[in-house]
């Protein structure tokens, strides 16, 4: 089978990738509870599988990994200095590789620049773990773009907009039954009678209904449909890409100049608690010509 995968090219096969293909796949994601029945790591697996089928079948370069996500908050996850969800058996959910907002997207404008540095026409981001983190992913794409001047297209979403009609969840049939299909070895649910010995906060519990029991079936119809999108946005990212004659991308300084004044402009609107994205009281960003 092709190597699909950055890390595990030869420079020969990488180059010959960025060349001919054009493409790169940014699966983000984290460890965090989503049920005792499911690998922590699921938001990752999941976006990172989604995106090695999409290159496989359509053709591109995944990048190399980044487990690490937002949000780490004390009415969400523990911080270490005894906030957090506490369950049952008065244990705290530090389970997360959670870092700070601000961290998350400057390196995530880094890892943006560095596609564009290393030569490739278009990337396709997707985040497993959502909640309003992909509004701000397409918003650091944008304001790239406008303020390098690059001829890079950008693509960023949350993996459930790929297929919208199925929606989001957490840890429910949705998501559970993605993992089933991607990859089966981290699904057991036979496991959720543990959510009560864990608690279920600290497990991420999801209860399912009767006639909402996750599915492999319902997985993979789910599934084909977000790879055949990618596959589509793959095509319309390159034939909008216009090469720009003795183009370079800028240096990291550079770079960093433009993360710092993307997030004068923006991090007051990403940068909210989980209590007020749960409530609707997020500050939605007003437009560039505003900031």
């Amino acid at each position: 089978m092709k190597k699909v995968q950055w890390l595990e090219m030869f420079p020969d096969e990488l180059l010959a990738a960025i060349r001919e293909e054009g493409i790169c796949y940014l699966p983000f994601g984290l460890a965090e509870p989503h049920g005792a029945y499911n690998a922590l790591g699921l938001d990752f697996i999941k976006a990172n599988g989604l995106m090695e089928m999409a290159a496989h079948e359509h053709g591109g370069v995944v990048a190399p990994p980044f487990a690490w996500h937002i949000q780490e908050r004390p009415d969400f996850h523990d911080d270490g200095k005894g906030n957090g969800w506490l369950c049952d058996v008065g244990v705290l959910q530090n389970l997360c590789s959670s870092i700070p907002c601000k961290l998350f997207f400057n390196i995530v404008m880094h890892q943006v620049r560095a596609f564009d540095a290393r030569g490739f026409k278009a990337a396709i981001l997707v985040t497993g773990h959502y909640g309003g983190i992909e509004i701000f992913l397409r918003l650091l794409c944008e304001y790239y773009v406008m303020a390098s001047g690059s001829p890079i297209q950008l693509y960023a979403c949350a993996d459930w907009e790929l297929n919208p009609e199925y929606g989001g969840d957490h840890a429910g049939k949705i998501e559970t039954s993605q993992l089933m299909t991607i990859s089966p070895e981290h699904v057991d649910l036979e496991r959720r009678q543990v959510d009560a010995e864990l608690g279920g906060k600290y497990a991420g519990l999801m209860s399912f209904e009767p006639d909402e029991i996750a599915s492999r079936e319902f997985g993979e119809a789910m599934v084909s449909g977000q790879v055949a999108e990618m596959g589509r946005k793959k095509d319309e990212l390159l034939a909008n890409y216009k090469e720009q004659e003795d183009w370079r991308a800028p240096d990291q300084n550079r770079t960093e100049e433009i993360w710092q004044s993307f997030w004068a402009k923006v991090g007051p609107y990403a940068d909210c608690s989980y209590e007020d994205y749960k409530n609707g009281k997020m500050n939605e960003f007003p437009g560039w010509d505003k900031v």
